[in-house]
């Protein structure tokens, strides 16, 4: 069993390259892993509504698989796999710790038994982990038990930073400096293991090519279906509405053409020099 993590900022194309991955007939994608409780408690974080509010939680009635079914729990796969959990470490999907990095040896126990439950059910032994935060990452490096493959997945900053400005995520300065910071850490993390680096804009424009040197790197050939990723089923949590769709059709995100001034150009690419430049051997610009 391998485990094909995504590690990236949020806004960076993860659930693209998820549900691309997750089309190969030999892999199957959970998808944002550390939401897998929220969206099982169908629990969904509402943003505060006023200066100094917290962020509080709005139950939902009931939040929907990728792959049609009503709930997770009526899903042919999350139900089944709800069911090994709970018999393997007593935990049902709800109630798995896949997000609180201090319980560290609750943390390996039940991602553990969750990663070898959909492992079973799906009879799949790549299985990709899209949850994108390193901390998780570094977790699941940690454990011997584990087989975990990284893939660090790059956008240029303009079009990351754009996109985050648009999602009111932080101001300009804030963000170039979480991009620097984030990747940095990304790239020292995965460094010293066998991982992939993939690129945004080149698996947009150049899918074929990119999933090839990808699936190799990963042990694996490319797989035509991968290109037809929206008619294949999926049971991915978490991610944007592209995991929705019923068209395999790719558009490569450049608004931040447009939507950024000359000035913001400059700061970002004068601004995130410094972090991309571990990168640039990697052909990033």
């Amino acid at each position: 069993m391998k485990i094909l993590y995504i590690t990236s900022l949020s806004h960076s194309g993860s659930t693209l390259l998820d549900v691309m991955l997750n089309a190969h007939p030999d892999i199957i994608s959970v998808g944002e892993v550390k939401q897998l409780g929220r969206f099982a408690r169908f629990e969904k974080p509402r943003a505060p509504q006023g200066p100094g509010r917290k962020r509080v939680k709005r139950i939902r009635a009931g939040h929907p698989c990728t792959c049609g079914a009503e709930t997770l729990w009526s899903c042919p796969v999350w139900g089944k796999v709800s069911k090994l959990t709970e018999a393997s470490c007593g935990h049902k999907i709800d109630q798995l710790n896949v997000e609180n990095y201090k319980d560290v040896d609750g943390f390996h126990r039940d991602n553990l038994a969750m990663f070898k439950a959909v492992a079973k059910v799906s009879g799949k032994n790549y299985i990709v982990d899209s949850s994108k935060h390193r901390d998780r990452l570094s977790l699941l490096l940690a454990n011997p038990d584990l087989d975990v493959f990284p893939i660090f997945l790059l956008r240029n900053p303009k079009g990351q930073i754009c996109s985050s400005l648009r999602k009111n995520l932080g101001d300009l300065s804030k963000l170039i400096y979480r991009y620097v910071l984030t990747n940095r850490e990304i790239h020292d993390l995965v460094k010293p293991v066998p991982h992939a680096v993939v690129h945004y804009e080149q698996l947009v424009r150049h899918p074929e090519r990119t999933l090839g040197v990808l699936m190799h790197q990963i042990g694996l050939e490319f797989d035509p279906q991968q290109l037809d990723w929206a008619n294949q089923v999926r049971h991915n949590v978490g991610g944007n509405h592209m995991r929705w769709s019923e068209e395999s059709r790719l558009s490569l995100d450049e608004t931040w053409r447009e939507k950024l001034s000359f000035t913001q150009k400059f700061a970002i690419d004068t601004g995130t020099l410094a972090g991309r430049y571990p990168f640039l051997r990697m052909g990033f610009r």
